[in-house]
């Protein structure tokens, strides 16, 4: 499929990898032979308990119908991040959320503030389904992918948009962008602004950094979660957003009833529940990436960034289009960057963070694919 054509179904996303698995489903024994480091899923498995209320009562969970709204889950995220259930709203995943509620938080014509490079979604329903007036804010490579907060602020002062969006941590850079720095974004946040802030991967960054507490208490402040990766629950399709109890009565009538499945609900109910679980998978992970940057950095050809959370960005200084392609005849798949920013230009490799002897894999086909024979030393412990 051509990326034009890809652009007329909508935004383009990694997740190549399936295409080997079969999206026929029929032969789904063959993921275990396949390096999926081109989506950013969990390299994890989801808490016991969240496996264990599955197989348990899976015969109900997929014959029965959820509760309307979630109303279960809502209370339990609600108990969990200490905001009141009123300012919530949960949705089949991130993009479910972004495709029902940013529709209803800007017209077309407006103008809205996004990072460049950014997770394409945004700009897919800002640009193309919306028709608002995107302004870019640029991260440069020089920066190591950066924000530079008084340019944002100025940029933000001078655009005076209805909207500004912020991925954070950011895809396809890692790079997370501190609370105090958000804050004093918000200091300077025109009055008719409003900010929304994308949180799908803080928790691999640091915890007790979220701002759900600050958007229930501000109409001007939208935060949305995704339960996807954090909680390895990317099939599941579950999140949620949390904002001003009036935003949330703006948004709820544009969100369909049962629109997170009963198993979904479930599982996410147990995640939640099991917090030293996934803690313990945090720690692993950031072990598993600082790992991994250090064998990509043996390959003198390669530059790769510095990353908070679950994924390394990796600039090839040859065509990153090609050495994908050559991953693939080994069955490891990783991202293009391309379609993330009109900016790159073949240059550039998001590489997903796996357990170690997966990202030993990667790391081997990759300097293979480069056409360096030499194999990374392996990961240290």
């Amino acid at each position: 499929m051509t990326q034009r054509n890809e652009n007329a179904r909508g935004a383009f996303h990694g997740g190549g990898s399936f295409e080997a698995v079969g999206e026929d489903l029929q032969h789904l024994e063959r993921a275990r032979e396949i390096v999926r480091a081109d989506v950013l899923d969990a390299w994890f498995e989801p808490s016991p308990r969240v496996l264990r209320t599955l197989r348990d009562h899976l015969p109900f969970l997929t014959a029965a119908s959820p509760p309307t709204y979630a109303s279960g889950l809502v209370a339990r995220i609600a108990e969990s991040r200490g905001v009141c259930a009123d300012s919530i709203l949960t949705g089949g995943g991130s993009s479910d959320l972004i495709f029902a509620c940013v529709p209803r938080l800007v017209s077309r014509g407006e103008r809205v503030v996004i990072l460049d490079p950014t997770y394409g979604e945004y700009l897919h329903v800002l640009r193309d389904l919306i028709g608002a007036d995107v302004i870019r804010c640029d991260l440069r490579k020089e920066d190591g992918f950066r924000i530079d907060t008084e340019a944002l602020i100025e940029q933000v002062l001078e655009a005076a948009p209805r909207l500004v969006v912020m991925v954070n941590p950011n895809s396809p850079t890692g790079r997370y962008w501190p609370r105090c720095e958000v804050h004093r974004l918000l200091e300077h946040l025109p009055p008719d602004s409003r900010l929304l802030v994308d949180e799908t991967y803080l928790e691999f960054a640091e915890a007790g950094v979220s701002l759900e507490r600050e958007a229930c208490e501000k109409s001007n402040v939208i935060v949305l979660k995704s339960m996807s990766k954090v909680y390895a629950l990317s099939g599941l399709r579950v999140g949620y957003l949390v904002g001003h109890p009036e935003t949330i009565r703006e948004l709820r009538p544009w969100l369909p009833p049962w629109g997170v499945s009963l198993p979904a609900q479930a599982a996410a109910i147990e995640a939640l529940s099991d917090s030293d679980y996934y803690k313990a998978r945090y720690a692993e992970t950031r072990m598993h990436r600082r790992a991994l940057i250090d064998s990509l950095r043996a390959n003198r050809d390669l530059c790769v960034y510095d990353s908070d959370i679950n994924l390394v960005l990796v600039e090839t200084g040859t065509s990153a289009r090609r050495i994908a392609e050559k991953m693939q005849s080994g069955n490891v798949y990783v991202r293009n960057c391309d379609s993330m920013s009109e900016r790159f230009r073949d240059c550039l490799l998001r590489i997903a963070v796996k357990d170690p002897a997966t990202n030993l894999r990667t790391c081997s086909a990759l300097f293979a694919a480069m056409e360096h024979r030499e194999e990374p030393d392996g990961l240290p412990a």
